[in-house]
């Protein structure tokens, strides 16, 4: 019995050979007849069982489908508006603002140093009694 099923790809090939023989070199009009006989069967196996259009249907479109809602809603919606994007307009923002003091006048940089430094001795001083 094994040495059946060893041979089993042998013989399969053997028939294939034949009916290939009969088919393509004596009677190239039987498939073109059977064809016409069969004609369901046979568009059913020329389109490969119609396995194309079920993985496309079942995987690739529905992929497609939650990959596009995933780029919609996750990465336009939380990811860009909170990340990135989301901290360069809060830069912008500041910059906006920042921009507005600075005036290039001396006496306007001078004044604000003055303040920071009576800030820093006023914090360094209530810092330590504390």
């Amino acid at each position: 019995m094994p040495f059946l099923v060893a041979l089993s790809p042998f013989i399969a090939m053997v028939i294939g050979f034949l009916i290939a023989y009969q088919f393509y070199i004596r009677s190239p009009e039987t498939p073109k007849r059977l064809a016409a006989q069969h004609r369901v069967l046979y568009e059913f196996l020329l389109n490969k069982w119609y396995f194309d259009e079920l993985y496309d249907f079942l995987f690739v479109r529905s992929s497609k489908a939650f990959g596009r809602w995933l780029w919609k809603r996750v990465d336009i919606g939380v990811i860009d508006h909170y990340g990135p994007n989301g901290f360069a307009a809060r830069v912008m923002d500041i910059a906006t603002r920042v921009v507005r003091w600075q005036t290039g006048y001396l006496y306007h940089y001078a004044f604000a140093m003055m303040l920071g430094i009576a800030a820093f001795f006023t914090w360094m001083m209530l810092g330590s009694s504390i």
